[in-house]
């Protein structure tokens, strides 16, 4: 028998002691996978220098490498579909077991368990993507053009501070919110049309917080990353620089921009996987 169900403590750090053989291969290749993915639009400028030249070389640098990227990816996903079922399976029979919590609650948790899951297999490696992706786009950044990779790094640590500030927030909703789900099945089961239309009414009234935090985030991350790349725009141009690395740039550029507006909604759902789990590992 696992730890996880021996001890009945799915909590994030007691998912990860228990299957850490399994998550680290899952991670490993998600890492391979995006540390290629970087070193594409560098591949992709040389291809463009090359073309200009009339030389195929870049092009075929490019195939190669795009074949790679595939082949990891694929084997990837087809890991981790078994990786994250197994997981499930474990953590929802040991919930269901515990017969001391009463039905509704252990059905809430049935549902809640399958969201901590999900977190693994789905949001851990989007944030886990996201931060490879901006370590990567900034050093090739700093390598292509210093002062252009000097403003990202500086933008990228203004979009980080607004997490850690709105990180009690996000847990505070989160925690509310659950509450009111685990209500859920007495609530339905009630007679009382008010107390139902209370509860749907709470529901929402969470959502549309964490939703309201969440859109925050990014209207505020999105103006510093709009004034990072038009700035790098005028900067790129007038330095004269070739068409190939004037694309690389760009490209990092939006590489970091694309991954830094995906940060918000996955450091939101760590934090949520993080009171799911404590929430049913509870007695």
């Amino acid at each position: 028998m696992n730890t996880a169900k021996r001890n009945g403590r799915p909590t994030l750090s007691g998912i990860w002691q228990t299957y850490r053989l399994k998550i680290t291969g899952t991670m490993s290749l998600l890492a391979i996978e995006r540390l290629l993915g970087v070193a594409v639009p560098f591949v992709l400028g040389v291809a463009i220098n090359d073309l200009i030249d009339g030389n195929f070389r870049g092009v075929w640098w490019l195939v190669g490498l795009e074949a790679v990227v595939l082949l990891v990816g694929t084997i990837r996903r087809l890991y981790d579909t078994r990786v994250y079922a197994g997981i499930y399976t474990d953590i929802a029979d040991d919930t269901a077991r515990r017969r001391h919590i009463d039905v509704s609650r252990r059905a809430a948790r049935l549902s809640l368990a399958r969201e901590l899951v999900d977190f693994f297999e789905w949001e851990l490696p989007e944030l886990v993507a996201a931060l490879i992706s901006i370590s990567g786009a900034l050093t090739m950044l700093v390598f292509l053009m210093p002062t252009i990779g000097g403003l990202s790094v500086l933008v990228g640590l203004v979009v980080a501070l607004i997490f850690v500030i709105s990180r009690g927030r996000m847990f505070s909703l989160n925690k509310l919110l659950n509450n009111e789900l685990e209500r859920q099945v007495t609530m339905l089961e009630g007679e009382r049309a008010f107390s139902r239309r209370r509860h749907l009414s709470r529901l929402a009234r969470w959502r549309i917080h964490l939703s309201d935090l969440e859109a925050t985030n990014f209207a505020i991350a999105e103006v510093f990353l709009s004034a990072l790349i038009i700035a790098a725009v005028v900067i790129t141009v007038r330095t004269g620089m070739s068409v190939g690395e004037v694309f690389a740039i760009l490209t990092y550029l939006l590489s970091v921009a694309e991954s830094l507006i995906v940060l918000p909604w996955t450091y939101q759902q760590s934090i949520r996987a993080r009171e799911i789990g404590g929430r049913i590992a509870a007695n």
